[in-house]
């Protein structure tokens, strides 16, 4: 009796000195934190109300705290600045929190005082506000990358990746394999690919240190945190640790950490979608005309988004016709030498890739009417040492 006496005491003050966290924190750092958290609680009701909380816990050192959020699917770390007078770990509502902090004068202090009662007391300027706290413990764990082995990739350069493939992905949930970027390596080779069946987007890039002979597929929702987090860090020539586990992918910055659970399934093969340059017309133009022109004559399309491109001796034409509103053409020049030929393209296809794409001319490469067109960035003028391919299906003219 004596021993269970002294567990159950040992136990409750280890759980109250866990919960009683006292800390000071900056509120800009608070905000931006739990801002980044936003797109990862969730925010409806669920089964599982802690689901709805962030995890605030202090670090060793008592110069900093960490803030986590997740949905199960996703999961975000951050770990920022902070005085702390008590250690300790608790969980509030996220999104109360987050209109708690936005709302207060940026440049502040903020503190934070976790009370007996399970209630949080927060004070800011002249502000006080009390939250209640849900259980710690009942907080889900990060997914555990300990065995697994780091590759590194630059931020600027992973984030550039994922830009130029990530707007390729399907948003037809039902297409599991598609609703994501297919990321593999070999022979040093990093590979990221997108398609939703009609399009595709691929980029490659030498890495010597990441082994992904088998690939996995990235989800859509888990690459659009991720790229917030790599924006942060573009201008610092910061490196992202990447970790591959059998079921997340696993991104580690400076001061975050974010987990996603990978899509089951087979990629579809997409090398068989890819057409051979050899076989094709070569035509250079204008990257910012041709955009410049697809969106004025875009703008008369049907609601299949036809656009007819014609390519002549020089002259690249743009035409749309059967719209109720009127019809539209306009020409850019191009080098271009061939037979006429005609192919319709989905405008918006087009204007995606064009969008995206930095360089100043763009290599489109075309063979007839019923073969796909594939759009790279010139190598006449392309300062990335990427290699990057996008291909369209063509519409019936």
């Amino acid at each position: 009796m004596n021993v269970l006496s002294a567990f159950c005491n040992f136990f409750f003050q280890y759980y109250l000195e866990s919960f009683l966290l006292e800390i000071k924190l900056q509120r800009d750092l608070f905000f931006n934190a739990l801002q980044s958290l936003q797109g990862v609680v969730e925010t409806k009701a669920t089964s599982m109300p802690i689901l709805q909380n962030v995890l605030i816990e202090t670090l060793s050192g008592k110069k900093s705290i960490s803030v986590s959020g997740t949905n199960l699917d996703i999961s975000l770390k951050g770990n920022i600045d902070a005085e702390v007078m008590k250690a300790g770990k608790l969980t509030l509502n996220a999104r109360k929190l987050f209109d708690i902090i936005r709302e207060l004068s940026p440049g502040g202090i903020v503190t934070l005082v976790a009370e007996e009662n399970q209630r949080v007391k927060i004070e800011g300027g002249n502000a006080k506000f009390s939250l209640p706290s849900l259980p710690y413990s009942d907080f889900p764990s990060m997914p555990d990358k300990a065995e697994t082995k780091p590759h590194k990739i630059p931020a600027k350069k992973l984030s550039e990746m994922i830009k130029r493939t990530m707007f390729a992905i399907s948003q037809d949930e039902t297409r599991y394999t598609y609703n994501g970027v297919f990321m593999e390596s070999e022979n040093q080779i990093l590979r990221l690919v997108a398609t939703d069946g009609h399009r595709l987007a691929l980029i490659e890039r030498e890495e010597k240190g990441i082994q992904l002979a088998n690939g996995v597929i990235l989800h859509k929702k888990g690459l659009g945190e991720l790229t917030k987090l790599l924006q942060a860090d573009e201008d610092k020539d910061e490196e992202v640790s990447v970790f591959i586990t059998e079921n997340h992918a696993i991104f580690v910055t400076a001061n975050n950490e974010l987990s996603a659970r990978l899509i089951e399934g087979e990629f579809p093969k997409y090398q068989q979608v890819i057409p051979d340059s050899d076989e094709h017309h070569t035509v250079i133009i204008d990257r910012n005309d041709l955009l410049s022109a697809l969106r004025r004559v875009s703008l008369f399309s049907s609601d299949t988004r036809l656009v007819k491109f014609t390519f002549k001796k020089g002259t690249l034409n743009l035409s749309t016709s059967g719209s109720e509103f009127g019809e539209a053409d306009e020409s850019v020049e191009c080098d271009f030498s061939e037979k006429e030929l005609t192919i319709g393209f989905n405008y918006r296809y087009c204007t995606d890739v064009l969008s995206i794409l930095t360089e100043n001319n763009i290599a489109i490469e075309i063979k007839d009417a019923l073969s796909p067109g594939v759009f790279r960035p010139s190598s006449e003028n392309s300062p990335s040492d990427d290699k990057y391919t996008y291909v369209v299906m063509p519409m019936r003219v």
